[in-house]
């Protein structure tokens, strides 16, 4: 009787070290120095506009573009609290590029705007003309 109360509490302790190593994988940040400081300010404002729309119903399409519209409105508050600001450079080059989507897609200019403006606000792309900069 005695042994099998051992084993007992051996597997019960196994299974919570398991558990806890599971829970501390999934709660593990990637160290701040591989990301730049936009990609951290991104990162950080896409959690709060995703927390703030996840409330929002999506059973009808104008729901989803509702949701869509709150998440991208509070990134871009979030960022502006931030210091950043939309990149003319990137309205230049998304202006240039929305009128072939949108013949492309079969959809409006500011629709195809609109897409570009919501993907670009999510990615820092070194390289590439940003969405967002920090003005001098």
């Amino acid at each position: 009787m005695k042994t099998s109360s051992v084993f007992a509490v051996l597997g019960i302790l196994l299974l919570g070290y398991t558990a806890f190593w599971y829970w501390q994988s999934l709660t593990e940040v990637e160290p701040s120095g591989q990301q730049s400081e936009v990609a951290q300010a991104i990162n950080q404002c896409d959690l709060i506009a995703s927390k703030a729309a996840a409330e929002l119903p999506e059973v009808l399409p104008f729901q989803k573009l509702e949701k869509a519209a709150r998440q991208s409105r509070v990134l871009d508050r979030c960022m502006q609290d931030r210091g950043y600001a939309q990149n003319p450079a990137w309205v230049t080059q998304a202006n240039q590029q929305a009128p072939r989507i949108a013949h492309e897609q079969g959809i409006s200019e500011a629709e195809a705007y609109e897409t570009l403006r919501r993907q670009a606000m999510l990615k820092a792309q070194p390289g590439v003309a940003g969405y967002w900069r920090k003005p001098a």
